[in-house]
């Protein structure tokens, strides 16, 4: 039930974007990057019995909620008491490795790179019209968490979101773990945030990259 009024919320946020940006001559700078097609596939029943459409919070197989990775969701939260970030119905949620359009759509890795990831989670709103996402992923082998690093940075789409997009975004590793931020620059400040990390975690970056949207 809880998933079904996710995607009920997100719909509603959707339609008012779209509406808002039909009236916006700005709007054709930002595509929205198309939602998994799961998302549009028959539903399956929830366990209350409600039916609900497959997508990132449960698996297609089992219809089993993911619940957050505990050390990475409480790794979130510490950034967020180091370095809020006000936006509308902010959430942290766990990343499906197992469900190959729905991690691309969060991280940008494809299954043969979510093969070398231990668990994610993702940070965003829950409103669609707020260009902002955190991914903090586990690596399997800290050995790969560059190259994880890397991917997410070159392929996560910065226009993901209906009518918005972000112009900046920057990952960096530590340890065994990889943390993506991307945000159009009137939300929040990427570059203030990461640098927040450190000392809100107590860790010393191993790599750092950025990039800005191409417009």
């Amino acid at each position: 039930m809880k998933k079904a009024l996710f995607f009920v919320s997100l719909g509603l946020a959707a339609a008012l974007a779209l509406t808002a940006c039909s009236n916006s001559k700005e709007t054709a700078e930002a595509t929205p990057t198309p939602l998994p097609e799961d998302i549009l596939n028959d539903p399956v029943a929830s366990d209350d019995g409600v039916a609900s459409d497959p997508g990132m919070e449960v698996t297609p197989e089992s219809g089993v909620a993911l619940t957050p990775d505990a050390e990475l969701s409480g790794m979130v939260d510490k950034i967020y008491e180091a370095y809020p970030v006000e936006l509308m119905m902010l959430t942290t949620n766990a990343v499906d490795l197992n469900d190959a359009s729905w991690c691309t759509y969060h991280t940008g890795l494809t299954a043969d790179q979510a093969a070398l990831v231990d668990a994610a989670v993702y940070s965003e709103s829950l409103t669609g019209s707020q260009a902002y996402s955190l991914v903090l992923l586990r690596v399997k082998d800290e050995a790969n968490a560059q190259t994880i690093a890397d991917a997410v940075l070159d392929n996560v789409q910065m226009n993901k979101w209906v009518c918005v997009m972000a112009d900046k975004a920057r990952v960096a590793t530590f340890g065994d773990k990889v943390l993506f931020v991307m945000t159009n620059s009137e939300l929040t400040d990427v570059d203030a945030l990461m640098d927040a990390v450190p000392g809100a975690l107590g860790v010393t970056f191993d790599y750092t990259n950025s990039k800005d949207a191409e417009i």
